[in-house]
């Protein structure tokens, strides 16, 4: 599901752990617009009218509807369309959905700080809305592809779905001679892979996945930092201490454009302070780091 951007800044994204969603917020002054692609195979097949009239007795949003009707988008997906009027503060909206078997696209217009009445601020939200819907595309058909995997994991990252994304980075690496440059991919996409799986508690299977990747692409020093990780948070002072020393010493075949981590700042690594050998390697990697040595 595609819309033409336009003047619309997409300012969130959202994703969630089970791989069954994907969202966007964008905005366009006081204009908003909120939408969602997910999966529904328990009310599959759906039809684009099915979805909207199932979603609004769900949110038990019947008493909100003015009116209901179906338009077709520029490429002819067929849309279907709600305008309902909140009760709380009489704010008009627009939803539109789209769907097919058991996805279903649910996009919602609105226009902050209006108030009740403004007939001209809700003609203008009905009236983009209705521009944006009229460049909207649909085809659940199309596979995913390394960047819709990639982009899908790094959403979930960052809002610390680690368990989620790592599977959605496991999908990516699968894909990942589709991207642009697949060695530097195949490195960056192990790499999240292993700190998912670490930051998610699977401490086993990141350790997996560096040891694999090692085997293919041994001067790459992240893969022994990460083990150097995964051996601090079970407690293994000496085995941190020598996939450490393994990393910087492997330091030079960094990426461009990145940089070898401070391990005195890393959460992880932290937790060995207490250990005199290990942390005295730390400090003395920070500070070779810090003064610029090589």
């Amino acid at each position: 599901m595609s819309l033409q951007q336009g003047s619309w800044q997409v300012v969130e994204l959202s994703a969630k752990p089970n791989g069954n969603e994907w969202g966007e917020r964008a905005e366009q002054g006081k204009q908003h617009m909120l939408a969602f692609l997910f999966a529904a195979p328990d009310k599959a097949p759906l039809t684009a009218v099915s979805c909207r009239d199932g979603m609004l007795a769900d949110e038990h949003a019947e008493a909100a509807i003015q009116s209901r009707t179906t338009i077709r988008s520029a490429s002819g997906v067929v849309v279907a369309l709600a305008v309902l009027l909140a009760p709380k503060n009489a704010r008009m909206s627009l939803r539109a959905f789209v769907a097919s078997g058991d996805l279903c696209g649910d996009i919602a217009f609105s226009a902050a700080d209006v108030k009740p009445g403004d007939e001209d601020a809700y003609r203008e939200t009905m009236e983009l809305a209705k521009q944006t819907l009229l460049t909207l595309t649909f085809e659940p058909g199309v596979k995913p592809t390394f960047n819709d995997a990639f982009a899908y994991a790094e959403v979930e990252f960052r809002k610390h779905q680690y368990a989620g994304a790592a599977v959605a980075y496991r999908s990516a690496l699968a894909k990942v001679d589709q991207s642009v440059d697949p060695d530097r991919f195949r490195r960056v996409v192990t790499d999240q892979l292993a700190m998912s799986l670490g930051l998610s508690g699977e401490l086993n299977g990141s350790r997996e996945v560096n040891e694999a990747a090692i085997k293919k692409d041994p001067d790459y020093p992240l893969y022994y930092y990460n083990l150097a990780c995964a051996d601090a948070e079970a407690g293994n002072a000496r085995a941190a201490q020598q996939h450490l020393q393994q990393a910087f010493d492997r330091r030079t075949h960094v990426m461009s454009g990145e940089s070898f981590p401070d391990p005195t700042a890393d959460d992880s690594l932290e937790k060995l302070r207490g250990d005199a050998a290990f942390w005295s390697l730390a400090q003395r990697i920070g500070e070779e780091l810090r003064a610029g040595k090589r």
